[in-house]
């Protein structure tokens, strides 16, 4: 059966794609000009796709170690560039479970045990643009920036890339946003992660105050 972190990045893969695509194909059909200066935030869930470095923690026999998802929070600004393209300066927080758990002799599951969090932050700046037909928005964002994780003393700090797909409501003087990412980070191999990158993928759903 495929792992559970695994089926939540594919899914995100999925719906990164369908939105993208709707928003591009909706594109001549309205909201083709971007909002003016906003500042919000968001509340969501985040799910990342990496192993931990070997001997970050210690594994008992017939155990595996598991970088299971948890919550985040966001602050957004956003400004129109001309058009339909729009820019954003975002920073996210969020916290990634882990847990070690224990097999029996028939391989299920007989103990889960929590090792702490992976505290993961970044700030990232994104360009892109919108369409669809008012009132309601699609917008696909793209762009990068810079992302640190912690664990257990170890930290590391790295550049990726991200990619946003949302859709957006106007509601009063803002918007309601709801909206997908996905985060590819150049980890090299340094603690606490194994492997040269991250990926983790987030839902999440907030709103921007308009200016």
């Amino acid at each position: 059966m495929m792992p559970r972190s695994s089926r939540q990045f594919g899914l995100a893969v999925l719906v990164f794609g369908v939105s993208a695509g709707a928003a591009h194909a909706q594109i001549t059909r309205g909201c083709s000009t971007a909002p003016p200066r906003a500042m919000g935030g968001a509340l969501g869930r985040s799910s990342p796709y990496l192993d931990l470095a070997s001997g970050i923690v210690d594994v008992h026999d017939n155990s595996s170690v598991l970088v299971r998802g948890g919550p985040q929070v966001a602050g957004r600004v956003e400004a129109p560039l001309a058009g339909a393209w729009r820019a954003r300066l975002e920073g996210v927080a969020a916290n990634w479970q882990v847990v070690q758990q224990t097999y029996g002799s028939q391989g299920q599951v007989s103990a889960t045990r929590s090792e702490g969090h992976v505290e993961a932050h970044q700030i990232s700046a994104m360009i892109g643009r919108q369409g669809g037909r008012d009132p309601a928005c699609g917008y696909v964002l793209a762009g990068g920036g810079i992302y640190s994780l912690r664990y257990r003393g170890a930290r590391l700090v790295r550049p990726g890339l991200a990619l946003t797909a949302g859709i957006e409501v106007p509601v009063g003087r803002g918007t309601i946003q709801a909206e997908m990412q996905l985060h590819m980070i150049d980890t090299r191999g340094r603690d606490p992660v194994a492997g040269s990158a991250a990926l983790a993928a987030s839902i999440s759903a907030g709103y921007t105050h308009r200016f």
